[in-house]
């Protein structure tokens, strides 16, 4: 059967759709099947391709209604039943995609992908077990899949299983060097890792960084200053985030004048977070449902001179949209803690002691530094008024943590065991959502015992809202702050509520995170440069607190004023050195000891 349009045999349209669709060239291949369709409207292989490419082009529940349709006819078409499965767990319907699957299973219980399809909808469901087995019967089947080998990373990820979920990923990379997921996984996970090291985190990421060879191809429009530079901004946190808290204070003070703002947002979801920045973007374009290219058009379009990664490795990012440069000038900011690894990316912001001059071999980037400190704070709307130091009237010490527990691993959890031995009458209160839930309480408690801390000692405090869990930092002290992962979002909001950190600084902007926040507020003893010497500062303070327990009151009693006029806090100030930053940038210049060339980058 041959189409009158063209002459092409039936079977030759269906072939040459199966390419495009392949290619994602969606206009060809909706063009070729209408033909298709004309010629052989009922014919199952023409509606599976009718209903694939509605997948692939969003349009679900046209989707849907073509699978749905096939099956009635063939209750047991294996292909129907799988790509509707995956259909649904798409669209978080895990209960119906586990029916669908299961049954495609009983027909063909050899098919690797079902299984691993299987898992996902498991696992959506809570049988985190069930959905392990599922993948391994997946790998059973198909030992070289790296998107299985990427599943059970995820799983272990959220297992807070890091080493495991690490190998994982390295194995998924392994098979497949441009699995974008898998890469971004496991740099993201590595910073999580106990013997987390800069140095092996950077060469992961040069060596996996998605570069597409065009990186720095419109540098050469950068130079003379021009009156105004168009600035976008690109995240999927443009909300009630660290992101959005951080950004917030800043953008308000930014001179319109000098910096026209743009937001590219990878996410659908708003709040009112989102709903405060928007006012301050001249447009808000949300991008979440464009490919890479047709969002460095739209960027290109925009005319936009300076393109900022608010994301690096992070959940929502889209390094692989900077590796196509639509920018002349192309900065990694605020949300991510170490190099991309990306030849496309020119900048790295950060301040003099999260990246040290003997660091700047661990960036790809050249590293330019903000003068005091590479983030300002939002300060926490109706947050309550400090309080005086609970060991006042209590008498002994009581440390604090509100970190998630990803950050608290072991060997934090060993060197708080040692505090609280030398330490007899101190407490630990550590606040966490993750409590909520009795299988990551009563799992974090056998954690607490293996590694020597008395239950009877520490107080497990569930989540609470925003107002709440800012008045529950009047119940402690000062904080323990976790390693090689320290706190920022928490312990800014720490020092507002007139509360310290004790810190421990390690190599690498993350590792040194806790100590750029407390020397931006002047804190600078408050950085440990050792394991043993946290330990020796947190006894000094435990034993302040029963014998001079004035100490840390006074301290206390002027922290939200002394940070309020720091760097962390002041926008206004913060926001001009901004400017002075993106214009120097562009103009390719530096000002003494702010910007150096990375002696080891290709640039």
């Amino acid at each position: 059967m041959s189409s009158p349009a063209s002459g092409k045999p039936l079977q030759a349209l269906l072939q040459e759709a199966s390419v495009h669709l392949q290619q994602r060239s969606f206009d060809s291949a909706q063009a070729l099947l209408d033909e298709a369709a004309r010629l052989a409207p009922h014919l199952r292989d023409v509606q599976m391709l009718q209903a694939i490419l509605a997948v692939q082009t969003r349009q679900a529940e046209k989707a849907e209604n073509i699978f749905n349709g096939i099956l009635q006819i063939n209750p047991s078409d294996v292909d129907a039943l799988a790509n509707l499965g995956f259909l649904l767990l798409q669209a978080e319907r895990s209960k119906e995609a586990r029916a669908l699957l299961e049954r495609a299973i009983q027909l063909q219980p050899r098919h690797a992908g079902l299984h691993l399809n299987l898992g996902v909808a498991l696992e959506a469901l809570g049988h985190t077990q069930d959905a392990l087995q599922s993948y391994q019967r997946s790998l059973a089947l198909d030992p070289k899949d790296a998107q299985t080998h990427f599943a059970i990373g995820k799983l272990l990820q959220r297992r807070q299983d890091y080493q495991g979920a690490f190998a994982s990923y390295q194995r998924a990379l392994s098979l497949n060097p441009h699995h974008a997921d898998a890469l971004s996984s496991l740099l993201f996970t590595h910073h999580y890792l106990e013997d987390f090291s800069p140095l092996v985190n950077s060469a992961w990421a040069r060596r996996l960084s998605p570069s597409s060879g065009l990186a720095r191809a419109r540098s050469a429009s950068r130079g003379a200053l021009k009156p105004l530079l168009r600035v976008g901004f690109v995240s999927a946190d443009l909300r009630e985030h660290p992101v959005g808290f951080f950004l917030e204070a800043t953008l308000a003070q930014l001179d319109r004048s000098r910096l026209s703002l743009f937001a590219y947002s990878n996410n659908i979801f708003e709040d009112e977070v989102s709903e405060k920045l928007r006012p301050h973007f001249a447009q808000w374009r949300v991008i979440e449902s464009l490919n890479d290219q047709d969002a460095a058009a739209l960027i290109e379009q925009d005319q936009i001179d300076v393109l900022i990664d608010l994301s690096g490795y992070t959940a929502g990012h889209r390094q692989s949209l900077f590796s196509l440069h639509p920018a002349p000038l192309q900065i990694s900011w605020l949300g991510y803690f170490s190099t991309t690894g990306q030849p496309a990316i020119d900048y790295v912001l950060a301040d003099p002691v999260s990246v040290p001059p003997q660091e700047e071999n661990l960036f790809a980037e050249k590293v330019w530094r903000m003068p005091s400190i590479r983030y300002c704070f939002t300060p926490p709307e109706n947050a309550p008024e400090t309080s005086k130091a609970p060991a006042t009237e209590r008498g002994h010490i009581t440390f604090g943590s509100f970190q998630t527990l990803q950050k608290i691993n072991n060997r934090v959890l060993r060197v708080w065991a040692e505090i609280l031995k030398r330490a007899p009458k101190a407490q630990l209160r550590i606040q966490s959502t993750q409590f909520d839930l009795p299988l990551p309480r009563s799992e974090f408690e056998s954690r607490l015992t293996t590694c020597g801390i008395p239950l009877e000692r520490v107080h497990l405090a569930a989540g609470q809202s925003r107002a709440d869990y800012l008045a529950a930092y009047q119940e402690v002290d000062l904080i323990l702050d976790t390693f090689p992962y320290p706190g920022g979002t928490t312990t800014v909001e720490a020092l507002w509520m007139g509360v310290p950190t004790l810190t421990l600084a390690l190599p690498g902007m993350l590792g040194r995170q806790g100590q750029s926040i407390m020397a931006a507020a002047g804190l600078t003893d408050w950085a440990a440069g050792s394991e043993a010497d946290y330990v020796a500062q947190a006894i000094h303070w435990a034993q302040s607190a029963a014998e001079n327990p004035l100490e840390l009151a006074q301290l206390r009693s002027g922290l939200r004023e002394q940070v309020q006029g720091s760097p962390l806090f002041n926008a206004a100030r913060f926001a001009r050195d901004f400017e002075q930053a993106i214009e120097g940038m562009w103009q390719g210049t530096s000002a003494p000891g702010a910007v150096t060339q990375n002696p080891n980058s290709s640039k």
